[in-house]
């Protein structure tokens, strides 16, 4: 290797060594670590006491700022994440955490699509749609997504459209959003003017409250499926099943 080449690599793992030092003082660690813990017991169990793994790592969260959640599934993307495992098992507890969600943390959630930095606004996005899984979620995530489409990113509409295929392919304000969207082929643009162009945000917060009021919740039996995409290593869905609290 030349020796030009060899700076240029050395200057390209300080960029990324560099980002994730600061990524990291962006999260909770101590939250982040229960992740992680519980991530592993899941991963040496044999999976069938898995609802009662995701039930106490919930309890653990519920006196805590849920927002923090957020930024934590951001980091786990972005540095965890893999061609062979795009969504980790970390990430995939932060979207059963979201379970416990309030508007205001659905709200933050997607001020954080507008990030300067287009990676993490792509992964806030794709966490916001994940988290319409859960049924009280998806009629503020919808709703946040009809609004604000068209001031998306080129490449967040593409992966917005192909997210709500694989996540919500049964709802029907999902579906049109497909279909208008006219978006038929998963094609991401890179370092172009016109990918980092998008329409400032809006929020109707009373809007997004309405909606929440009209639905319809069972407190003694109400349950989420959180499904994650198999992946080129051809493991499982895992399903996150729970009782709503």
């Amino acid at each position: 290797m030349k020796d030009n080449e060899i700076n240029h690599l050395e200057e390209f793992q300080k960029i990324v060594l560099q980002q994730h030092e600061n990524a990291n003082k962006n999260i909770n660690k101590e939250l982040y670590d229960e992740i992680l813990k519980t991530a592993e017991i899941i991963e040496k169990s044999d999976r069938s006491n898995t609802k009662e793994i995701v039930n106490k790592l919930r309890e653990r969260f519920k006196n805590e700022d849920l927002n923090q959640v957020t930024d934590i599934f951001i980091y786990c993307q972005n540095f965890l994440s893999t061609n062979e495992e795009p969504l980790p098992l970390p990430s995939q507890l932060c979207i059963a955490i979201g379970k416990l969600f309030t508007n205001e943390n659905l709200h933050y959630t997607s001020s954080k699509v507008y990030s300067d930095d287009q990676i993490d606004g792509g992964s806030a996005l794709s966490f916001l749609v994940y988290l319409a899984m859960h049924e009280k979620h998806t009629p503020y995530v919808l709703d946040f997504i009809k609004e604000n489409f068209k001031g998306f990113s080129r490449n967040k509409k593409t992966e917005c459209v192909f997210q709500l295929k694989e996540t919500l392919p049964e709802n029907e304000i999902a579906q049109q959003i497909i279909k208008d969207s006219g978006i038929t082929k998963y094609e991401l643009i890179f370092s172009t003017e016109e990918d980092s162009i998008s329409t400032p945000v809006t929020f109707k917060m009373d809007h997004f409250e309405k909606a929440d009021d009209n639905v319809k919740q069972d407190s003694q039996d109400l349950k989420s499926n959180i499904s994650i995409p198999e992946t080129k290593t051809k493991s499982q869905w895992w399903k996150f099943w729970a009782k709503s609290n």
